[in-house]
């Protein structure tokens, strides 16, 4: 059973119309009803209670009848109860419970944040305790605030909370400028090859377009001199692009047996709410399973307003090992690019200017040789 039908759930059956467009649409749309079965001219299934309006909507635009066979969920038995004695029970309890559930956190504003910067502050805070539904402490504000600080993204945060508010307040931390990038004993060449341009920021340019360098050779100076010809220290800071040649090797299987997704997943959900987190049911997990976390905050439906909790969904699908076969163009094609990811990965900068490659087949095995002549910056 969904854990959307404990609360409040719809059972519907859809006939005539377009009912192959209306799944369509509703998946384009987020709606993604569960326990959808076949049934003469259309089908069944079950969605969200706070879903089913917009699915409706949907399917009077492909003129597909809707029909409500059941409502499930906690929501729906209470209902009647709100409308007689219960309300007033309710409202007696609701307002001790508003007041005391303002020391845990309900929202954080990351308003003053980009959306990118407000994605990985949360998550930050997160591991610091301070996920919607959390208890807040004093101590807990200042370790989310040295958190913030200590993950690179920011210079300067702070976290204010009152009444259920945590705002989170950074500065986006700058990269050094080139100045201070410069270095004290000079900079040295990586590797051997030929000056093609270079670009001085501070220190004393030792190499010009068109010399040959080699590994470890002096490329930019600490030393600058006066118009009188007198040396004073300046720290060493510049590029020097050089062309040069690098080479790498790969082996690549014909056959290989990896793991394929079958389409079959579990999901279990964990709740944090008033300081506390409370685990549901969920199906034992699966043997070799891709784990994908999802965390959401909760919102009242139609109002839109969110919960003092957070829900933290783990989704597992399952795979099952398959023997992949690749001819020799898949495979040199692989090792291609795995040699490219290599290649980036110790030049970033790298201009490709010629390749060079030989592949050979050794039994159930692709040898692969390349050889890029590239252009790059050599200072290290």
């Amino acid at each position: 059973m969904e854990p959307v039908s404990l609360w409040a759930a719809v059972e519907f059956t859809a006939c005539n119309g377009s009912t192959e467009a209306l799944l369509t649409a509703a998946a384009r749309a987020g709606l993604h009803p569960y326990g959808v079965t076949a049934l003469p001219g259309g089908f069944g299934g079950r969605c969200a209670a706070w879903q089913y309006p917009r699915l409706a909507a949907l399917a009077r635009k492909h003129r597909v009848r809707l029909r409500i066979r059941r409502k499930l969920g906690l929501y729906f038995r209470l209902r009647p109860l709100l409308r007689r004695a219960g309300l007033w029970a309710g409202l007696a309890v609701f307002v001790p419970l508003l007041l005391f559930a303002q020391q845990f956190v309900w929202y954080a504003d990351t308003s003053s944040l980009t959306t990118g910067q407000a994605a990985r502050a949360c998550a930050v805070l997160r591991e610091a305790g301070l996920q919607p539904g959390a208890a807040v402490t004093e101590a807990k504000l200042t370790a989310g605030e040295y958190a913030l600080l200590h993950s690179g993204e920011f210079s300067w945060a702070s976290l204010n909370f009152a009444k259920g508010r945590l705002v989170v307040e950074a500065a986006a931390a700058r990269p050094k400028p080139d100045i201070a990038a410069g270095t004290l004993h000079g900079i040295r060449a990586k590797c051997s090859g030929t000056v093609l341009r270079t670009n001085l920021t501070s220190g004393t340019m030792l190499v010009q377009p068109g010399q040959q360098v080699e590994a470890g050779q002096g490329l930019i100076g600490t030393a600058r001199a006066e118009r009188d010809g007198t040396l004073i220290f300046a720290p060493a800071a510049g590029t020097v692009v050089a062309q040069f040649e690098w080479s790498d090797t790969r082996t690549v299987p014909l056959e290989e047996t990896v793991q394929q997704y079958t389409g079959a997943c579990t999901r279990a959900y964990r709740v944090t709410a008033f300081g506390h987190t409370f685990p549901l049911p969920a199906a034992p997990a699966p043997e070799h399973a891709a784990v994908i976390l999802r965390h959401f905050q909760p919102e009242v439906p139609l109002l839109g307003l969110a919960l003092p909790c957070s829900v933290e969904e783990t989704c597992r699908y399952v795979q099952q090992p398959e023997t992949l076969h690749r001819t020799e163009a898949q495979a040199a094609a692989l090792a291609r690019l795995q040699s490219l990811q290599a290649l980036y990965a110790a030049w970033p900068d790298a201009e490709h200017i010629a390749r060079k490659e030989d592949c050979t087949v050794n039994g159930n095995v692709l040898d692969y040789t390349v050889t890029y002549t590239v252009a790059a910056d050599i200072c290290g």
